[in-house]
């Protein structure tokens, strides 16, 4: 059998693992609450949810689709805000790797599933990953770019108060 024919008949065991590793990486009782099912009261746990069977779809397919780059951003827009480093915030993709081999590690070890095939899923990973990258560091330039703005606001306010005006050189 081939691996996309088994990861199509075991998506949702797949997925539900996914995220429960994904949710661990949540300090104390976060991970909790994140495995709550509810749209409006855990907006974080279910665009989580969301993103992932987005980017799972993605890696099932030959070549990666335009709902790529947004699945990802998702996800990782999440992470950036919530201060996790480059490689914690992208670590969760390898997190689906783990989930394939603990899920098909007989058939892997009987041959009924080519390594190759196993290899070629692993590497599809990988190469989102250096998206995800990517958008992770767009995520936090933005980030750094809203709260140098709100400095800049509220130290221009003080600086006026004292009658003294400052042009911030523009950075591009």
């Amino acid at each position: 059998m081939h691996l996309t024919e088994l990861l199509r008949e075991h998506r949702e065991a797949i997925l539900d693992r996914w995220f429960d590793l994904i949710v661990k990486t949540y300090p104390g009782l976060s991970s909790v609450f994140l495995h709550k099912k509810q749209r409006w009261g855990n907006p974080v746990g279910t665009n989580i949810e969301d993103a992932i069977a987005g980017l799972y779809d993605e890696l099932l397919k030959d070549e990666a689709g335009e709902n790529l780059a947004p699945q990802l951003d998702r996800v990782v827009r999440i992470r950036s805000v919530q201060e996790y480093s480059p490689s914690e915030a992208v670590a969760i993709l390898i997190f689906i790797k783990h989930v394939v081999r603990e899920h098909f590690t007989e058939q892997i070890n009987a041959g009924e599933v080519p390594v190759a095939e196993v290899l070629r899923f692993e590497s599809k990973v990988d190469s989102m990953m250096l998206v995800a990258f990517d958008i992770y560091t767009k995520c936090r330039n933005q980030l750094f770019e809203l709260r140098l703005e709100d400095f800049k606001r509220h130290f221009s306010g003080v600086l006026r108060q004292k009658g003294i005006t400052v042009d911030y050189p523009k950075f591009e």
